[in-house]
C-alpha cells in the first residue's frame, strides 16, 4: 500500500508520569509522535485521529501494539498501520517543551481496590444517610406536595442501599 499524505504512516507512544486531574496523584499518561512519508514528526498528537482507519477491528492492533512497544516512562518504538514495529526517524528531543497533559493510560501497576470492609461500611453510611434524610422530609412540615414526592424516593434508595449491604446468604429476597 502507497504511503497517503492525509496519514502519518507510523506512530509512537511516550510514557510520562504526570498528575491527575482532581486528586492531584501521579499517574501514567502517554503522548503521541507521528511520522509522516516526507520525514516530517508531529508531536503530541491523538493516536486515534492519527491511525483510526474506520474499522474498531484494525484501531485496536495498532493501538494495543503502540502501548506494547512504550515503556512505563520513557519513547516507546515506532509502530505502522499493519500493528508492526518498524524504523523512523530519530528525534533529538522526543519530549518538546509545552503542555505535558498526555492522554490517560492503562500502566502495568494493578489499581488498589478498597477492602471490602470500606464498601460496606460507605454502603451503611451513604443507606442511613439517605434514609434518615428521607423520613426527616416526609415526617417534616414541609412533607406534602414535590417535596413529599423527593423524601420518598430518598427514603427508598436509602432502604435499597442498606438491603444491598445484607449478605447473600441472609437474604430471603
Amino acid at each position: 500500500m502507497p504511503a497517503t499524505t492525509d496519514h502519518p504512516v507510523a506512530v509512537r507512544a511516550t510514557g510520562f508520569i504526570g498528575e491527575s486531574r482532581w486528586r492531584r496523584r501521579p499517574v501514567r499518561r502517554v503522548r503521541y509522535d507521528a511520522c509522516w512519508a516526507d520525514g516530517r514528526v508531529e508531536s503530541d498528537v491523538s493516536l486515534t485521529a492519527a491511525m483510526y482507519r474506520g474499522s474498531p477491528a484494525d484501531f485496536g492492533p495498532i493501538r494495543d501494539s503502540v502501548h506494547a512497544n512504550c515503556p512505563e516512562v520513557g519513547t516507546g518504538r515506532w509502530v505502522n498501520e499493519f500493528a508492526a514495529v518498524v524504523d523512523g526517524p530519530e528525534v533529538e528531543n522526543p519530549n518538546p517543551p509545552g503542555p505535558r497533559s498526555g492522554w490517560p493510560s492503562r500502566s502495568g501497576v494493578a489499581r488498589r481496590e478498597p477492602s471490602p470492609r470500606v464498601r460496606l461500611a460507605w454502603r451503611l453510611t451513604l443507606g442511613v444517610v439517605a434514609l434518615g434524610v428521607g423520613i426527616l422530609l416526609l415526617t417534616g412540615p414541609a412533607g406534602d406536595g414535590v417535596l413529599a414526592g423527593v423524601s420518598a424516593l430518598c427514603a427508598l434508595g436509602g432502604l435499597a442501599t442498606l438491603a444491598g449491604a445484607v449478605p447473600r446468604r441472609f437474604r430471603w429476597w
